[in-house]
């Protein structure tokens, strides 16, 4: 799953944790805040859940089979998630808007394609032979009251975030990266005490804004955002066909199937 907070946020209208209540350990007697869930969240995860161990069972009584032991998961989706445009695994966007930074080769063909629709490129500061393409980005739901990016949730939200995944749909590890601000280090072991019988694993990465030169990404405000994408005309695809005579759309055509031996096949 990716997109997951996007969805939350469009379908709810509110992130899933709406508020925490007093309890107590029973184990160590210490005193903790428990998470409360949406319980319209919890209704359509435990469905959607139900749902694919069903879909599991029909499809392995069809083929004779057992029926999976596991069925759900939550991976951290960094590339597939840009690509769409979503939120990536269970995280949180890491800001409303940002410079996202992608790295070149200096010798990569689609370089002056970016250049000619006026994304911003430099050379790469730390690297030789290396070039910087900035991309513009607008999360989903930014400007809305309920939104919450890296920059600004808790580091109590997003354990609790990943705990509702891991109680009411996934079967395998929830994939987390739970960033912190440098006042909130000394919850991280308590937190982890709390949800000890809950998650299977949880990664912890400092939240870091602009501190860096050239940093994969870079939280900027609405106004540079829209100063930014005001510079970005053109077809990124369009130019790049030509500037090189349709390369990629040439010489590519499969021969048939009878022609691949070993699991190759040869490109005329």
């Amino acid at each position: 799953m990716s997109g997951i907070q996007d969805w939350i946020l469009s379908e709810l209208g509110n992130r899933v944790v709406t508020g925490y209540e007093d309890v107590t350990d029973p184990e160590t007697g210490d005193s903790y805040k428990k998470p409360i869930y949406d319980q319209r969240a919890i209704d359509k995860v435990n469905d959607l859940y139900h749902a694919v161990v069903k879909a599991d069972k029909d499809y392995s009584d069809e083929l004779g089979c057992q029926p999976s032991i596991k069925h759900t998961t939550v991976k951290p989706s960094g590339t597939v998630a840009k690509l769409a445009g979503v939120s990536e695994g269970m995280h949180f966007h890491y800001a409303p808007y940002l410079i996202q930074r992608i790295r070149f080769q200096d010798s990569d063909p689609l370089l002056p394609a970016l250049k000619a629709c006026g994304y911003h490129v430099e050379a790469d500061i730390y690297s030789k032979n290396t070039m910087v393409a900035e991309f513009p980005i607008r999360a989903a739901h930014a400007d809305s009251k309920k939104f919450a990016s890296a920059g600004n949730v808790s580091i109590a939200e997003q354990f609790a975030t990943q705990a509702f995944l891991q109680t009411y749909w996934s079967d395998n590890a929830v994939s987390c990266t739970v960033t912190f601000q440098p006042d909130e280090g000394e919850q991280i072991a308590p937190l982890m005490k709390q949800y000890r019988y809950t998650t299977k694993s949880t990664s912890l990465l400092p939240y870091v804004g602009n501190e860096f030169k050239q940093a994969p990404k870079e939280p900027i405000d609405s106004k540079t955002y829209e100063k930014k994408v005001m510079q970005i005309h053109g077809d990124v695809q369009r130019v790049f066909n030509q500037l090189n005579n349709n390369h990629d759309q040439k010489g590519a055509e499969i021969i048939g199937q009878t022609d691949c031996e070993g699991g190759a096949c040869p490109i005329k």
